[in-house]
């Protein structure tokens, strides 16, 4: 027995190294209530010194003595003991402690009595429970009670509740590398890029590792990020309920970043902190620990998502949404009834641009086709740049005119090929409609809509050939990923980089209409007459008619939907005549639709527009 008493303590000191260096000492006088007949109330004293192991789990040694009388024999019982000892405990609260130990070893005896005088030995056992205070980490006084026994030779020969106070002692061998009470190692994968800023709330930035140095466990533990001027507030990364002492959490580090971070044009580091707070003791405490952020300058790129790209076009640029504003503005006031209308603001945007002289230039250090399928880290220009310096790569260019129908409302997407930047244009036909008003050739599409596209390549020669170009290139059969911009926000959210001063200046009115109108007269003599050369071969009254109203043709229209005779068709006839400003047959046409259905939406909508415009 005592062999295995040695060894089971033994195995409890060598495991100490690879677990908490925690230790107790306990102090224990209490009162006992011995069963027997005749027996006193006698007292004792435990002392106890414990190994902490997990943050629950106590082993140790423990000695005691005991003192107690038998009165009518006068007999006076001094008892010697000592053993293992062993013990659950638990803090529910940051204060209260409760805990539940056994123990077992050997005990000598003592027996004084006028009569005789005897000494024995055998074994013991102890049962007992503690409810206690925590007044500091290192003090718990606490309330004991409990049962123990004596044996000879397998028979009980003194059991006694007992009652007491105890006292315990907490210390440590771990000495503290840091002031605080936590330790904190953060880690990145890779470099924070200024244009994944939005991105960050939702992405980490790295994890940080943070570990309770403390002498007591932690509760309600909140950690945020912030980097000064770099981020807009506090971001909370993480919390939890408790950490008990030398004990860590992997922590997610996410950020709420400024537009300061946009400043950020070289290669380089920020200072972060990481802000943790939680209660100790019951007691709100903060604590801060620094990390430092690897960070690329704010244009860097890598293609290995090009989806990705999507963060550089923005919609909200101030500087952007004036000069949209004032190129597509041009063109309201000139748009061709019936005729697409993303079709016609997507060729004010690029003749508006180009107009400008905003002109292709190849960059010098990272070419886009040399950077395209590249894992190197591109620079990418956003759209103030390329609007400020006059001038971009291919990308840029595509990045400039889809933020300028962005912030039009006009949907885009994007292709980017190895020698080439499309921009596509969502014209909100669905596949199976665009063959209405498209030859086919002129358009793509996916499961979804039908997009116009817009080669960058070919941005100087104008919307025209920028729009046969790239039809020509994603139809002569070769593969490509189509990035739809909306879709793509839904992960890579926008960043607005403003504030950025160049020498843009807005283009003639006149010059964008007259070069708006050259584009869609080559869509109408083009396109507009291929179609209704077919419709007109098959004998297709109602497409013909929309052709010739998409075509400016209004007189040939009016012709064509006469044949129908149908409420389809005066709703139509009511449109061009409103098209024509002859409110009088328009109205009529109107009047004709609600005699035979009063409750037509088209009709009822239409009498009130063409009310309000005659003064009716």
């Amino acid at each position: 027995m005592k062999k295995k008493i040695i060894a089971l303590t033994l195995c409890a000191f060598i495991s100490v190294p690879f677990f908490s260096l925690e230790f107790a000492a306990r102090l224990t006088p209490s009162l006992l209530f011995p069963t027997g007949e005749q027996m006193s109330t006698g007292f004792g004293v435990n002392a106890a010194f414990d190994i902490d192991l997990f943050n629950f789990l106590t082993l140790g040694l423990e000695g005691g003595f005991a003192s107690t009388k038998q009165e009518a024999l006068e007999k006076n019982f001094n008892i010697f003991s000592g053993g293992l000892s062993a013990g659950l405990y638990y803090y529910p609260l940051s204060r209260l402690y409760l805990s539940g130990n056994g123990s077992f070893g050997m005990y000598s005896i003592s027996i004084d009595s006028p009569s005789v005088t005897n000494n024995g030995s055998g074994l013991y056992w102890r049962g007992f429970g503690e409810v206690g205070f925590r007044f500091t980490p290192a003090f718990v006084l606490s309330a004991t009670g409990g049962y123990s026994s004596y044996m000879i030779e397998g028979s009980s020969f003194l059991d006694s509740p007992f009652v007491g106070l105890s006292a315990k002692f907490n210390f440590s061998t771990n000495k503290k590398s840091s002031r605080g009470n936590f330790s904190v190692n953060f880690e990145q994968d890779s470099s924070s890029f200024p244009v994944y800023s939005s991105l960050y709330k939702k992405v980490p930035l790295g994890y940080a590792t943070i570990r309770n140095i403390s002498s007591a466990e932690v509760r309600d533990l909140h950690v945020s990020f912030q980097a000064g001027k770099y981020t807009a507030a506090q971001k909370e990364c993480a919390s939890f309920s408790i950490l008990n002492r030398y004990k860590s959490v992997e922590v997610p580090v996410y950020a709420d970043f400024s537009s300061e971070f946009l400043k950020y044009s070289e290669d380089g580091k920020i200072n972060g902190e990481l802000v943790i707070s939680y209660s100790f003791l019951g007691k709100q405490m903060v604590e801060v620990q620094n990390i430092v952020l690897d960070v690329r300058h704010r244009n860097s790129f890598i293609w290995n998502d090009s989806a990705a790209l999507a963060c550089f076009i923005d919609p909200s640029t101030p500087e952007i949404l004036e000069a949209a504003k004032y190129i597509a503005g041009t063109e309201i006031v000139n748009l061709k009834p019936g005729m697409n209308s993303p079709l016609q603001y997507s060729a004010a945007i690029m003749e508006g641009l180009r107009l400008a002289d905003i002109d292709y230039s190849r960059d010098k250090v990272t070419p886009y086709t040399s950077f395209r399928n590249s894992e190197q880290i591109d620079s990418i220009q956003y759209p103030l740049e390329t609007l400020g310096i006059m001038s971009g790569d291919y990308d840029d260019l595509g990045i400039l005119v889809a933020s300028c129908l962005e912030s039009f409302g006009i949907g885009t997407g994007f292709v980017a090929l190895d020698d080439d930047f499309i921009v596509l244009v969502d014209t909100r036909i669905v596949p199976e409609k665009k063959q209405n008003q498209f030859t086919g050739l002129d358009v793509i599409s996916d499961a979804n809509t039908t997009w116009l596209p817009l080669s960058m390549k070919t941005f100087r020669e104008g919307f025209t050939k920028s729009r046969t170009q790239g039809a020509k290139v994603l139809n002569s059969g070769i593969e490509y990923e189509i990035v739809d911009v909306h879709e793509a926000w839904e992960y890579y959210p926008p960043v607005t980089f403003s504030g950025y001063r160049g020498s843009y200046k807005n283009p003639s009115k006149d010059a964008i209409i007259k070069a708006v109108n050259e584009a869609t007269t080559y869509y109408i003599n083009n396109e507009l007459a291929a179609l209704a050369k077919k419709f007109r071969s098959e004998g297709n009254t109602k497409l013909l008619a929309d052709t010739y109203v998409r075509s400016g043709m209004y007189n040939e229209a009016l012709a064509e939907y006469q044949k129908l005779n149908t409420t389809s068709a005066w709703n139509n006839m009511a449109l061009v005549y409103t098209y024509q400003k002859k409110y009088k047959q328009a109205q009529d046409m109107y009047k004709k639709v609600l005699a035979k259905d009063s409750n037509n939406r088209s009709a009822n909508a239409g009498m009130k527009k063409i009310t309000a415009l005659i003064g009716e």
